[in-house]
């Protein structure tokens, strides 16, 4: 399991996951105050009777997209499905990510909002989790062809 190079690059998958979520994403500047949000910390107010309840949008996509991963991790004798939860996950991390940016985007502040670096990471791991659907895709069509071979 571990020494097939898609097991890797689904775990470097989840580590990024992790750090996207754990570092800072957005940074405020006004008026003689900054502050930083998290990654887990993006999300939506909803008013619920009296008081206002925060649903972390953010953590509940990016880690529905890690668990994903996770799992696919494991079922390396189910290529197709496992395919198919790469897949998933590479549509949970693009929402997550547009969340971000929709998010702060179009929400007016009296000051600046700089995106940092580690947006990025999200970035990294589509890349990781595409390298790891090619890879499971090749060693589909190895045993396939090995089994054409034995008919």
């Amino acid at each position: 399991m571990i020494q097939r190079i898609q097991t890797v690059f689904l775990l470097l998958a989840i580590i990024c996951l992790g750090l996207f979520l754990w570092m800072p994403l957005i940074m405020v500047e006004a008026n003689h105050y900054t502050d930083s949000i998290q990654g887990y910390l993006v999300g939506h107010s909803v008013p619920i009777g009296d008081q206002p309840y925060i649903i972390f949008i953010n953590a509940i996509l990016i880690g529905s997209a890690a668990g994903l991963t996770l799992i696919a991790i494991f079922l390396y004798k189910k290529r197709s499905l496992q395919m198919l939860l790469c897949v998933f996950a590479v549509i949970l991390i693009a929402a997550a990510q547009a969340f971000v940016f929709y998010k702060y985007q179009t929400k007016v502040f009296m000051g600046d909002v700089i995106f940092r670096k580690w947006n990025l990471f999200s970035a990294l791991a589509v890349v990781f989790e595409l390298l790891a659907f090619v890879y499971i895709r090749k060693d589909e069509e190895k045993i396939k062809s090995l089994d054409r071979l034995r008919d």
